[in-house]
């Protein structure tokens, strides 16, 4: 749980700086793939502990996106396959869906295939991303803008009322948080 929410969300504001920059990073490295990979990591699972500890409003905690999936194809989906991935969706069949950031944020933490995508490598525009539980069904494609976006949106948020009501069906609070 955390009780001092503003050093998280400084750090979503500073994570979204720094992956607003990779749009214009022309040379990748091994060392700037892991960097990437754990501002990503580190910016999502803050946006998820912000959520689940109620230090932003009900609103962003609600947030949605639209988001292209693709659906798996008929070839196995394996752990030894899949950094293949290209091959293993339909890449041209693509569909919008409007995706919460609470999903988001488990699709990357739970991630077994993450795949940013550097065209002619240079410029990251996204990701590719499925987790261990949609793998098998479809990945998703999420555009660094939304991330940077979202990062930015959860730093920002500051919730003005909380309230508390006990719910005798789970035998806990609820808490609205406007």
């Amino acid at each position: 749980m955390i009780s001092n929410s503003s050093p998280w969300k400084e750090e979503c504001i500073k994570i979204a700086e720094k992956l607003a920059k990779r749009y214009g990073q022309k040379k990748w490295t091994e060392r700037s793939f892991f960097s990437l990979e754990k501002e990503v990591f580190l910016g999502l699972f803050a946006v998820r502990k912000l959520m689940e500890s109620n230090k932003v409003t009900d609103v962003v905690k609600n947030g949605k996106v639209e988001l292209s999936i693709y659906p798996a194809n008929d070839k196995l989906i394996t752990l030894l396959n899949q950094h293949d991935f290209p091959e293993l969706y339909d890449l041209y069949s693509g569909k919008k869906k409007k995706v919460s950031y609470w999903d988001i944020c488990n699709q990357f933490i739970h991630s077994s295939i993450f795949a940013p995508f550097v065209p002619n490598g240079t410029s990251l525009v996204g990701f590719y991303i499925a987790s261990d539980r949609t793998k098998k069904e479809h990945i998703y494609y999420v555009q660094l803008k939304v991330l940077v976006e979202m990062l930015e949106i959860v730093g920002n948020d500051s919730p003005q009322h909380v309230e508390f009501s006990f719910d005798k069906k789970v035998n806990d609070y609820r808490v609205i948080s406007r």
